[in-house]
């Protein structure tokens, strides 16, 4: 009914609210409280997820992204989503699973292919598909600056550091000092023999 929409809208307005004001369990009780109202809503659910995930409740999170994936499988992003969760909750088999999942139905996804490529090059392992996912996502978008750090971080840990430097300054360009980012360049640097670039990282 009406009063259902507009009860259900005033809670999400009030989460919003209580997010900003960093009062997260009061943007949660809001959510669920609108969800209770609309149990299919993935939207508010993606809300939820994004204010678990705020505060690392990555089991809480991953309980409502699976909610979200029963409800709509063929859904990339969710896929997407519980991937990520799952890895930082320190499940990297399940979330990559999941990854590889979200590239499968949807291989334009360039945050997923960015993301397993990336994965890959910190373990050190698949690093000709790591390479081969970071291009496709830079493909997609070719200004994306974390994706270019993570064509440059394959090419670290391949170890061609003239081309990780190369794609490592420009990343830098792109992003503005990330740290990380910028951590990658002065390993790149340093094994370049470059000691005094990699001292002003």
């Amino acid at each position: 009914s009406d009063t259902d929409e507009l009860y259900v809208e005033s809670r999400i307005e009030l989460a919003y609210i209580y997010d900003k004001q960093n009062k997260y369990g009061d943007a949660v009780a809001a959510l669920k409280e609108a969800l209770a109202k609309k149990p299919d809503n993935t939207e508010i659910m993606g809300f939820l997820v994004g204010i678990y995930q705020e505060q690392k409740d990555y089991p809480a999170a991953i309980e409502i992204a699976r909610r979200m994936i029963a409800l709509d499988p063929k859904n990339d992003k969710y896929h997407f989503t519980l991937g990520a969760l799952l890895d930082q909750n320190k499940d990297r088999p399940g979330g990559v699973d999941q990854i590889k999942k979200a590239i499968e139905l949807n291989p334009k996804n360039a945050q997923a292919l960015n993301y397993l490529g990336y994965t890959y090059a910190e373990e050190g392992k698949n690093l000709d598909e790591a390479e081969s996912l970071v291009k496709r996502a830079l493909d997609i978008e070719p200004e994306d600056g974390f994706y270019v750090d993570s064509l440059g971080w394959v090419y670290y840990r391949k170890g061609d550091y003239k081309r990780a430097v190369e794609q490592l300054e420009r990343a830098v360009n792109l992003t503005g000092n990330d740290p990380t980012i910028t951590e990658h360049l002065g390993d790149a640097y340093r094994k370049m023999g470059k000691l005094r670039e990699a001292s002003h990282e």
